[in-house]
């Protein structure tokens, strides 16, 4: 089993990559955002075009499954909680 394998682990591994690590990587980015989950992402500034970049490359690294370009709406990355009920289940693809 995973560590992220409830949708709680997902959610609560998510705000801890947007709030810690993804600063380090997206240098436009105000330290420790402290998002939670259901912090505004993109209304507020705190995710950008080369956020969502490495946002979705962490959501594919957790899950083992790729996000299809359809996926890649508002609705599924507007917040925590939308990105962990669109992906938190997906069950891997092969590539």
């Amino acid at each position: 089993m995973n560590r992220y394998s409830t949708p709680e682990t997902f959610a609560a591994g998510l705000c801890a990559f947007i709030n810690h690590d993804l600063p380090a990587l997206n240098p436009r980015m105000t330290p420790d955002p402290q998002v939670g989950p259901d912090t505004l992402l993109f209304a507020t500034g705190i995710i950008d075009s080369l956020a969502i970049l490495h946002l979705i490359g962490w959501v594919e690294q957790t899950t083992g499954a790729k996000v299809g370009m359809e996926q890649v709406v508002m609705r599924n990355f507007q917040t925590v909680s939308a990105i962990t009920a669109t992906f938190a289940n997906t069950n891997p693809t092969t590539a």
